[in-house]
């Protein structure tokens, strides 16, 4: 996800997908609970992983960062993914998400400071993020962080709201 290797917090280490994560990315996103508000709603499908792992080598290679594998140091196991995304539109969005045996333990809260003080490092202001207004436990790490509001129904869609943090 990050030029130069990586983003590390006192827990984690956010590294460049491998295309070995595809398979894990796949197994990852086959609880319904992780995947119940990412993208679709959807389970992730192998085909789909590889493109993801592909698109975010792709963005790296151009932008310097894009998303990666979030990595546990104790256990050096991949439990989620993190990083920015660009939607299509010139925008980027901070993404992120943990395996359910990781939530509950303020990884979510590490990584996500991670992520904006990356954005403060590099001049992306403000920082974006879209989620679903259903996924209170987002909702409530991206208040905790600092983020606020900014549009509901984002783009006429009803399941994400944009919330912006700086700027």
């Amino acid at each position: 996800m990050i030029h130069a290797s990586q983003l590390e917090t006192a827990r984690l280490v956010v590294r460049p997908f491998w295309q070995a994560d595809a398979s894990l990315l796949v197994a990852l996103f086959a609880d319904p609970e992780v995947h119940r508000f990412v993208d679709d709603g959807q389970a992730l499908a192998p085909d789909v992983a590889a493109l993801w792992v592909g698109r975010s080598a792709a963005n790296l290679e151009r932008f310097g960062y894009g998303t990666g594998a979030v990595i546990e140091r104790a256990s050096g196991e991949l439990i989620g993914w993190a990083g920015f995304a660009r939607p299509g539109d010139g925008s980027q969005e901070v993404i992120y998400g943990l395996r359910r045996a990781s939530w509950g333990r303020g990884l979510g809260k590490e990584l996500l400071a991670g992520l904006v003080a990356f954005a403060a490092q590099r001049g992306i202001s403000p920082v974006r993020a879209t989620v679903d207004p259903g996924n209170w436990a987002s909702v409530h790490l991206l208040r905790r962080a600092g983020f606020v509001l900014a549009e509901q129904a984002y783009r006429g869609d009803t399941a994400a709201d944009l919330y912006l943090h700086g700027g």
